[in-house]
């Protein structure tokens, strides 16, 4: 799938791009135009194009020893600045999906996605701030 990001279904595979899956340009833009607006997770998951499961995720690749891919499961961020900087924790899985949960801060500056791929910054009031923001949002009693 061309671009670092890309929706693809748990089920059948298939890979889908942002405009067709969600009707954003790219991922910032998915960011900025859907989801910190309420960091609403349903919007997370979406149906799939081939199969029709409501299994659709986003995914992308990180380069660790090797690239490895993940899929993502629950976004969550702090809007500063209109937008400006918004730093964001990401719950994802790696790739075969069945472990435990991988936590990835990242962060975007309007809608450009250059912050994705750098790490996000956190005071500890902020990261007391984006965890609690995790757990209302997920039903997750307490974290870490």
């Amino acid at each position: 799938m061309p671009g670092a990001y890309w929706w693809e279904c748990e089920k059948c595979g298939q890979q889908s791009d942002f405009r067709t899956a969600c009707g954003s340009a790219g991922m910032a833009h998915f960011i900025q135009d859907q989801l910190k607006k309420n960091w609403d997770q349903p919007l997370l998951v979406r149906d799939c194009p081939g199969c029709g499961s409501h299994s659709l995720r986003i995914a992308y690749e990180f380069p660790k020893r090797q690239r490895q891919l993940f899929r993502v499961y629950h976004i969550v961020g702090i809007d500063w600045d209109n937008g400006a900087y918004v730093p964001m924790m990401w719950a994802t899985r790696e790739s075969p999906f069945d472990g435990e949960l991988i936590y990835d801060f990242k962060y975007i500056g309007g809608r450009r996605a250059r912050g994705l791929n750098r790490p996000a910054v956190f005071s500890r009031s902020d990261l007391k701030r984006i965890f609690g923001l995790y757990c209302e949002k997920t039903g997750v009693e307490s974290f870490p």
